[in-house]
């Protein structure tokens, strides 16, 4: 086993709230040293739904295994303490509305001015272009305009989001993978790139597959409850629920004989996939009252016995005791000082030569500020004139 498959690329992340913290966390998990530049009195995101004692989970699992350097980046001294620090950087990652950096004096020409092998990655809303490319741009808004929450509307007709955050995560997972890609692309040129992500980009993306079916038959075909009369959640007994995936036509005899009604399989009404969605008004019900006559716990086993796929609906809380999730490492442990022992989501991933883990904890506000201006060439009585004037600001 050896080290993570990004250790000794830098990073450079001005990134804020998810979308580009994520991206970059992913590239911590990996190896990567990442260096969050925060503006000296700290992103507001620290704060976002902070429990009383001041702990935010929000900004600590988007920003574990990071460094924290506070510079005010609107001053020439801040700018140029950034300009020095991307000399020998690798990666610069931002989710600045688009010319923000550029009006800074810190976008891609400024940058890779002066390292011309920087990977310069953008993260947005809209994307880099069109006539809404500068506009804000939220979570919410990205759903809504890249056709997810027109996809996902209740029974009812109303739009509803996928889930509370979805763009900005899957923004952030094509943000880190386009860095790896123009890295890798750097490894064979020598050259740099810029790359942008964006949260409309994400959606469309993660719906590949259903927008190419809509564009190319002319018309939506939304989910309305269950995937399929057998493919679904249903609750038990105990007020559990549990979801079954018995999608294939191989699976309803087993999946009739598991619920002990073996007469299901043989009803001609139920014979075939088609005839069952023709049917979900008589079938589900006959399903519903099935899975009623036991507890969830007991129906588990007896599905799997019968090759359905199946799984308990989980809460995030029992994730912490579910074996699978901890024996894959998709909830990690993080030792902090300050705050003691922490859970949060593990990397999503596996490499088995170079394996990805979560770096530590989340750093505290400019609690590298003096090591990293250091680095980057500064004399001790250049930081410390530089924390008197409020350029930089560091831990404490």
């Amino acid at each position: 086993m050896s080290a993570g498959a990004l250790v000794g690329v830098r990073v450079l992340d001005f990134s804020r709230f998810q979308q580009g913290p994520y991206a970059t966390r992913l590239l911590s998990d990996l190896g990567a040293d990442i260096v969050k530049i925060e503006r000296p009195g700290g992103d507001w995101d620290r704060e976002l739904r902070a429990t009383p004692d001041g702990f935010s989970g929000f900004f600590y699992g988007l920003n574990c295994g990071k460094k924290s350097v506070a510079v005010d980046i609107q001053q020439a001294a801040g700018r140029d303490v950034i300009l020095r620090l991307a000399r020998d950087a690798d990666v610069v990652v931002e989710n600045f509305r688009p010319g923000v950096m550029d009006r800074l004096g810190l976008g891609y020409a400024d940058l890779s001015a002066v390292n011309s092998s920087l990977v310069y990655a953008a993260a947005s809303g809209w994307g880099p272009a069109g006539p809404s490319s500068s506009e804000p741009m939220y979570d919410m808004v990205g759903q809504a305009v890249s056709g997810v929450s027109d996809f996902n509307r209740s029974t009812d007709g109303q739009p509803r989001l996928a889930t509370r955050g979805y763009a900005d995560a899957g923004g952030g997972v094509f943000l880190a993978l386009g860095v790896i890609a123009a890295l890798y692309a750097r490894a064979q040129t020598g050259q740099g790139q810029r790359v942008d992500a964006s949260l409309v980009g994400a959606c469309i993306g993660l719906h590949t597959q259903e927008i190419t079916v809509s564009l190319n038959q002319g018309q939506i075909s939304r989910p309305q409850g269950r995937v399929t009369p057998a493919s679904g959640a249903f609750q038990c007994r105990d007020g559990e629920w549990l979801v079954i995936a018995a999608t294939d036509q191989k699976l309803w005899e087993p999946l009739s004989h598991a619920l002990g009604c073996p007469q299901l399989a043989a009803d001609p009404r139920f014979a075939t996939r088609a005839l069952r969605l023709n049917a979900r008004d008589v079938l589900e019900p006959l399903l519903e009252e099935a899975f009623l006559q036991h507890d969830r716990d007991q129906w588990l086993p007896v599905m799997k016995a019968h090759g359905i796929p199946v799984g308990p609906v989980r809460t995030f809380l029992e994730l912490a005791q579910d074996e699978d999730a901890l024996a894959n490492g998709y909830i990690a442990e993080v030792q902090d000082p300050v705050w003691g022992k922490r859970l949060t989501a593990g990397p999503p991933f596996h490499l088995s030569r170079t394996p990805a883990a979560v770096a530590g904890r989340a750093p505290e506000l400019g609690e590298s500020t003096d090591s990293e201006l250091a680095r980057a060439g500064y004399a001790p009585g250049e930081i410390e004139a530089l924390v008197r004037s409020g350029v930089v600001h560091r831990a404490g």
